[in-house]
């Protein structure tokens, strides 16, 4: 294949990060897109008929193919341009474990994300008032799916294996998003010793610092009390729920 492939991603999204890092990782040749998921241009029907008709990003065009959906994409990726083994497993039961954990991710770890989103930019969206049941109940989730990570690396240094796999990438960009955000404490960390090893050992990657930056920037935005500008009136998060009696 010859078609130049084309990302359509914003930086604050978790999966669009681990993907975007994948790419980078693997020295794969694209072009990027940055939606605006702050005006709410993804949720316009014309993207949505042209794209994705959820309006949710990363997306990946190749050519006159489009796929959505950060698991398809790294799965697409990943037979379109033979990664290396270890990103999506050398045999049978290696693939299925990581297929496993992308299907586990998405029903927990990823909805843990409403602690983060409510936490820090449902106000941007809906204006002040009392988030703090959609806060709960996304920090519970979170810190369920937490615990299970720090059995699992107990096992493997890595989420399904002696080695990265796309895996690592998903759960490291919802981590990146709960630091940003200082959703985690000293002592959340500290009661996860594992996690926070792998957590840092993933950290210094370079293409984990360059994809993360934004998210790191807006995370010191909104700490420091500064609202982001925001005209979309939709969640932000996929597994978040919207605000029920939120402006449309």
């Amino acid at each position: 294949m010859t078609t130049t492939l084309r990302l359509l991603h914003h930086p604050t999204s978790q999966p669009c990060r681990a993907v975007h890092q994948l790419l980078l990782e693997n020295d794969i040749e694209f072009e990027e897109e940055i939606v605006n998921l702050m005006d709410g241009s993804n949720e316009e029907q014309s993207f949505k008929d042209r794209y994705n008709p959820t309006g949710q990003v990363p997306i990946l065009v190749d050519g006159d193919f489009v796929v959505w959906e950060s698991a398809a994409i790294g799965f697409y990726l990943n037979e379109r341009c033979q990664l290396h083994a270890h990103w999506f497993g050398a045999d049978m039961r290696e693939r299925a474990t990581i297929q496993q954990y992308l299907h586990w991710h998405s029903t927990t770890l990823r909805r843990g994300a409403g602690a983060f989103f409510y936490t820090h930019f449902a106000e941007c969206i809906w204006g002040p008032r009392d988030y703090s049941k959609e806060i709960a109940k996304g920090r519970h989730t979170l810190d369920e799916s937490l615990r299970q990570l720090e059995a699992w690396l107990a096992v493997n240094p890595h989420l399904c294996g002696a080695e990265i796999s796309f895996a690592d990438l998903m759960a490291f960009h919802e981590l990146v998003s709960h630091d940003a955000g200082k959703i985690l404490s000293d002592a959340d960390w500290a009661a996860l010793p594992r996690v926070r090893t792998w957590f840092t050992e993933l950290q210094g990657r370079p293409a984990s610092q360059r994809v993360s930056e934004m998210i790191y920037q807006v995370g010191e935005m909104r700490l420091a009390g500064q609202l982001i500008p925001m005209t979309r009136k939709t969640s932000l998060a996929k597994g978040t729920e919207i605000t029920p009696g939120a402006p449309t």
